[in-house]
């Protein structure tokens, strides 16, 4: 198959549900305003983090 015609990737994109926004203030602390897309990283929660720490 040539390259041209091959199909390397494709986007998936979940529809999003409004619910409002954060606040500017709680945004900048956030990093987005949107509470959809706020998912905080918890390092203590992940597999690869008890892995290291000999769990």
């Amino acid at each position: 198959m040539e390259v041209k015609k091959a199909r390397l990737a494709r986007a998936y994109v979940p529809f999003q549900v409004w619910s409002g926004t954060f606040s500017w203030e709680e945004g900048l602390a956030k990093g987005t305003i949107f509470p959809e897309l706020y998912h905080p990283y918890h390092p203590h929660e992940h597999r690869l983090y008890h892995l290291h720490e000999g769990r």
